[in-house]
């Protein structure tokens, strides 16, 4: 079960300075509410196991920006974007939005019921966090490869210039901190907080 948008708000938009708008979506979504464009991107993903979270994601984007913009539609929204950010994970939707104009990108994700087997942290991890990461109790792993890999995840998709990098190209500054800063491999200096609890872990991010 996730939390709600208060405890959410609390971990990770007041860590970095910031009075987020949040919408969750859980179980079930109609395909009613979508546009035509919408509508054939969900019969594209029909009998896939995307289906369902991304009709999710839709729902729960939508009424974020009913909420703070007056409008449902979304067709017009891009990612990486610097007010809006959407994650899915199993049966969850989560979608973000920052009203204050003064970022210049946003990322959220979250991972629900979901196991990071160690033998991929080559493929997400720099050589530093690495180290770091074989420095911690063996029993600790699980933990610390959930959270850093949804901090990358959120750190990619805040990063409006994203386009050809990968979760390898962002590195923490202090991996062992829940908030804290990193930056890209060009240097783009970057924000992030994160919560994560048994195998669920949340991770927001932020470029100024």
């Amino acid at each position: 079960m996730l939390p709600d948008t208060r405890f959410l708000g609390a971990v990770l938009a007041e860590p970095l300075g910031l009075e987020l708008h949040m919408t969750v979506a859980c179980g079930t979504a109609s395909e009613g509410a979508l546009s035509n464009a919408e509508r054939e991107r969900y019969r594209s993903l029909a009998m896939t196991a995307r289906a369902r979270s991304w009709l999710l994601g839709r729902a729960a984007l939508k009424q974020l920006r009913a909420r703070v913009d007056a409008r449902a539609d979304v067709d017009d929204l891009d990612f990486p974007n610097s007010r809006f950010s959407l994650t899915h994970s199993s049966d969850v939707a989560l979608a973000v939005a920052d009203t204050s104009g003064q970022l210049a990108g946003i990322g959220v994700d979250l991972e629900v019921n979901t196991t990071i087997r160690p033998e991929a942290a080559r493929f997400f991890l720099t050589v530093r966090e690495q180290n770091w990461l074989r420095g911690q109790p063996r029993e600790r792993w699980s933990h610390d490869l959930l959270r850093l890999w949804c901090v990358k995840e959120a750190l990619y998709k805040s990063n409006p210039a994203n386009a050809g990098t990968v979760l390898g190209d962002y590195e923490l500054l202090e991996p062992a901190n829940a908030c804290g800063k990193a930056f890209t491999r060009a240097g783009r200096p970057m924000e992030y907080s994160s919560w994560c609890a048994s195998r669920t872990s949340i991770a927001l991010s932020v470029c100024r």
